[in-house]
């Protein structure tokens, strides 16, 4: 406390100031098509490096001092930048009169139709997709990665979601189990959540004390909006064939009052994956009342929502690719009465609602306070089978490498390339098994189940911030949360049978005379469950979470810096409701409570060569607790923790140079992070042991450094070419520990060292580069044309297949047992790929004021056979016993050859 007080002081002491002779520069900011005022433009001055935004009317005021030259640069995602020179030569209002901003209508407007990258873990907590479809105007390189590296999983700086934050009308939205942002919450919302302000990584930010993936802000608003509609109408082969949206809002009216609303669609009887349906709709109501003398004060409230049923695609074997000849290849679907049917469809919705209070005390401080509540729904259905066959088609016992003898290989092949009912689920076949059960008075022994991953969330946030002096800022935050996370079970659909008996078959089958340890819950043992009822696991994740955090901002005439600290308090525990039979000591009810105090600092210097030429460089370093999701060995039957559960931390610097002229823009970055003691877990199916195995690795040290250019050339002033890319190195930097417990109690957990070290973190490019022209025609035509260019991409690691057991193995000699070893413990690099995308446009504006936008585009993988997103290796394999190709790993290709075709009408 002694040393916060300390920089309190320090910061008021450095406000002392003799203020200079200033003028007021004012002006308004307005579309050029439909001269509408656009609110919340980012307006920076270069040389003071001073920055506000407009305000509800488009209009913008600041105090500068007199007699100098600046430069003015209006952004704001959606719309090309607006750069104006202009000089204060008197302490009277210098008005530069309506300035005009250019809409940018070769974007999708942040909705880019991706490939959805589903995993087939057996996640208790829902699978998101994990890339960013969010832009930021003002950064080149940020803003045109967020588009032109979509067709992959590309993660700025290597960084997972958890190291971004996302808020929504001042109040963080980022879940405290996973730690991650919902980005489908928002889905067929593109033109109600235009409006956002984005701090690069660890840059200062007004909303909170950020993080390495920096800030989104997300204003919905309804004074935020300028007044009239728009109506969307798209096309496209990818995840959905047809969109629809319409947004409406009054603007603010003369009472003081705003009203936005907007609704989105989606919709797809198969997308670009065999076997995937998509139906989504979205919706939106903002309404704000402004009042006060001054209209200093603004309530607002905003609730929100994408209630989505969708098909998932999953990743597979290369060896079924070639055998079939297609990269479409979905496994997780097969023909029931001849139609199509999926097993693994995700049902969610992550309705919102936002209370905001906005108090422009006076021309220097301002109070912002916001409540959020969510509740998050999701589910996923998968199959589930008691002492039958697999009937996952993909299965590696049933591909045509597993068996050994060549005349038997050409029969699973041509029964692969034919048969329906082998290379997809046979769902006839599961029926009649069932049917037959059922006649005998026996359990189903096919189900489909699904698992569901609930969220309940209320979230505070308040900042207050000063303006000291021209040259001092002072910005205070409060965030506290409340989490509930809830996990369990259902019976979706018995495929036929009459009742499924709710126990673990693997511990029935391996601790036969001991009925206790097969049940899932003690307290109601032999339980039959039928179509509704919960079963297998039931278990919640009570999460509170509250931090204070302070930022200081000093603006001079050769350079800026800022410092920020945080304090932090987390607090979690895990609340079962089934006495497992396999932990009947710790499964149920209320388990230890785990708490955590943790601290985080940054500072910057942004250094002026000139107004238009700078230096800056960012340092952080900071401690994190450990989230919920990678803290429990077992979360799904006991309380169990990681052993020596404890704080992540992070050390991250950066240095880059940013150039902001008529002619070019753009930003040159060098940057590390090193990661120390962080958690990770893996579950999976383990052939030797014949039960699913939770593998937490601790003590975990990463290291990601690399570079990174944006720049945008305008060559002439209707021809510009855009280059950005990276180069960089993501690996684990030690050998961490790892634990694997057994889901069936059968063998005690087991405690290692997985052999990591220097190893590259799989997942994403650590290469990544694209080149573009965009050509602006006479009529509002434009054309843009891109490559873009992926390397480097690695496999996500198995950790058991690093460990000494999983190297255990015997050959007759020894250059086989080397070659053996090497293919257990070689991380497999994907071969490098690119993307070919083109896109037209025209915009048409009408006599009545009317607006019209049509845009098609298409992108083509150049070799759409080694354009591999993203893959895993199977760790569920005896190594001593098969021999190298039993044990390949899975992997998601992107999606070829694809269009998007939209038209949109603003009035």
């Amino acid at each position: 406390m002694k040393h916060i007080l300390n920089i309190i002081l320090f910061s008021i002491c450095l406000s002392a100031n003799a203020w200079a002779q200033t003028g007021t520069v004012s002006g308004k900011v307005v579309e050029t098509m439909t001269e509408n005022p656009v609110a919340d433009v980012t307006v920076t001055i270069s040389g003071e490096l001073h920055q506000l935004s407009t305000v509800y009317d488009g209009s913008f005021a600041i105090e500068l001092p007199v007699g100098n030259d600046y430069l003015l640069t209006l952004s704001k995602d959606g719309y090309e930048d607006r750069m104006l020179n202009f000089a204060v030569e008197s302490a009277q209002t210098t008005n530069l009169g309506f300035i005009e901003l250019n809409m940018l209508s070769n974007m999708e407007e942040f909705d880019v139709p991706t490939m959805m990258l589903d995993s087939e873990d057996d996640s208790d907590f829902a699978s998101q997709n994990i890339i960013s479809m969010m832009s930021m105007s003002s950064d080149v390189y940020l803003s045109e990665s967020a588009f032109k590296f979509g067709a992959v999983r590309f993660n700025v700086r290597g960084f997972d979601s958890e190291y971004s934050h996302t808020y929504i009308n001042g109040v963080n939205f980022n879940d405290q189990i996973r730690g991650r942002y919902n980005y489908s919450m928002l889905g067929g919302l593109n033109d109600a959540t235009r409006n956002k302000d984005i701090s690069i990584h660890t840059a200062p930010s007004v909303f909170g004390f950020g993080d390495l993936g920096g800030i989104t802000s997300i204003d919905t608003r309804a004074a935020s909006y300028g007044r009239g509609g728009k109506t969307t109408a798209s096309a496209t082969n990818r995840s959905y064939k047809l969109r629809g949206m319409a947004t409406y809002s009054t603007g603010l009216m003369e009472n003081g009052f705003a009203v936005t609303a907007s609704v989105g669609y989606r919709w797809a009887d198969e997308g670009y994956f065999d076997g995937t349906f998509y139906d989504s709709k979205g919706y939106l109501l903002a309404i704000e009342k402004v009042f006060g003398s001054r209209r200093q004060h603004s309530i607002s409230f905003t609730t929100l929502g994408a209630p989505t049923q969708r098909a998932q695609s999953a990743a597979s074997y290369q060896e079924i690719y070639d055998l079939l000849g297609t990269t479409r290849y979905n496994p997780n679907w097969g023909y029931q009465n001849g139609v199509k049917r999926n097993a693994r469809v995700v049902t969610s919705n992550d309705p919102a609602a936002v209370l905001s209070h906005r108090w422009q005390i006076n021309d220097h401080l301002k109070l912002t306070t916001g409540v959020g509540v969510r509740y998050n729904l999701y589910g996923t259905t998968a199959l589930n089978w008691y002492n039958s066959a697999d009937p996952r088609p993909d299965y590696y016992k049933y591909l045509p490498s597993y068996h050994r003898e060549s005349e038997i290989k050409t029969l699973y092949a041509d029964k692969w390339k034919t048969d329906r009912t082998v290379n997809q689920i046979d769902w006839d076949r599961m029926y009649r098994v069932n049917y037959d059960g059922r006649n005998n008075g026996e359990s189903a022994r096919y189900i489909l189940e699904e698992r569901h991953s609930n969220l309940l969330e209320t979230a505070f946030n308040s900042t207050f911030t000063h303006q000291v002096s021209d040259w001092q800022t002072l910005d205070f935050g409060v965030e506290a949360k409340m989490s509930k996370g809830m996990n369990y079970k259902t019976v979706n659909d018995l495929l036929g049978g009459e009742y499924w008996m709710d126990k673990d078959q693997f511990a029935e089958r391996d601790f036969q005379g001991n009925s206790d340890v097969s049940q899932n819950n003690l307290n109601n043992p032999n339980r039959k469950v039928t179509k509704g009822d919960r079963f297998g696991y039931d278990y919640d994740i009570l999460v509170n979470n509250a931090d204070f955090w302070l930022q200081d901002r000093f603006f001079f005439s050769k350079a800026d810096f800022y410092y920020a600290f945080k304090i932090a308090y987390t607090e979690f525990q895990r609340e079962g409701h089934m006495k497992n039979g396999r932990a009947p000591e710790n499964s149920f009810g209320k388990g230890k409570l785990y708490t955590f105090v943790n601290q985080a600092i940054k500072g910057g210097l942004t250094y002026k060569i000139t107004g238009r030429h700078f230096i800056t460089a960012n340092v952080l370093y900071e401690t994190r607790a450990p989230l919920p999701w990678n803290a429990y060995l077992s979360a799904r039957i006991k309380d169990d923790a990681v052993p020596e559960l404890g704080n992540e931390r992070v050390a991250s610097a950066d240095v880059g140079y940013v150039v902001s002229m008529p002619a070019v823009k753009g930003r040159f970055s060098v940057f590390q992070t090193n990661f120390f003691d962080g958690n990770e877990i893996n579950s999976f199916y383990h052939d030797s042991y014949r039960t699913y195995i939770n593998y937490v690795m601790t003590d975990m040290e990463k290291v990601h450094r690399g570079v990174e250019l944006g720049a945008i050339v305008n060559i002439t002033q209707r021809l510009k070419l855009e280059a950005i890319g990276t180069i960089a190195e993501y690996r684990y930097a030690n050998r961490p520990t790892g634990y694997a417990t057994y889901e069936n109690g059968s063998q005690p957990a087991v405690t290692e060292t997985v052999y990591l070290k220097n190893y590259y973190v799989g997942g994403t490019p650590q290469t990544a580069a694209s080149i573009g022209l965009s050509y602006a025609m006479q009529g509002y035509w434009y054309f843009d044309v891109n490559y873009n260019y992926f390397d480097r991409i690695y496999v996500d690691l198995a950790p058991i297949r690093r460990t000494e057991a999983a190297t255990a193995v015997s050959a007759e000699n020894m250059e086989d047992l080397d070659s053996k070893v090497r293919s257990i413990i070689e991380q497999e690099k994907y071969p490098s790929g690119g993307t070919l995308d083109a896109s037209i446009g025209k915009s048409i504006r009408f006599r009545n004021g009317y607006f019209l936008s049509i845009n098609f585009s298409v992108s083509n993988i150049l070799d759409n056979t080694s354009l591999r997103t993203g893959g895993f290796e199977q760790g569920r394999f005896d190594y001593e016993n098969y021999v190298v190709d039993k044990f390949p790993s899975k992997y998601y290709y992107a999606q070829g050859r694809t269009f998007f075709f939209n038209m949109g009408l603003r009035f």
